[in-house]
């Protein structure tokens, strides 16, 4: 899918495959959020292929705690409006 995220502003993904996502395959200057989440020989590993995180012309996620804690806070928000609506 080379073709599509080349040409992309922001790249999303969350698929949990190790590497999926190569630094030839984000144009520069993009946005990249990895919210995929593997484990690979022992070790948990985003979407993102490790040369993607020596780019300096990238915004991108943290390697690690990237966007884990944000989901965290968004479960314990949704916790919280749905105790208040019962």
């Amino acid at each position: 899918e080379k073709d599509r995220t080349i040409e992309a502003d922001v790249i999303i993904t969350a698929t949990g495959s190790p590497a999926i996502l190569y630094s030839d395959m984000i144009k520069p200057g993009a946005v990249v959020v990895d919210a995929g989440v593997a484990s690979e020989s022992g070790k948990t590993v985003g979407d993102m292929a490790p040369e993607v995180y020596q780019r300096d012309d990238l915004t991108i996620t943290p390697e690690k705690g990237g966007v884990g804690p944000l989901t965290v806070c968004a479960l314990f928000e949704n916790v919280i409006r749905a105790a208040t609506i019962k």
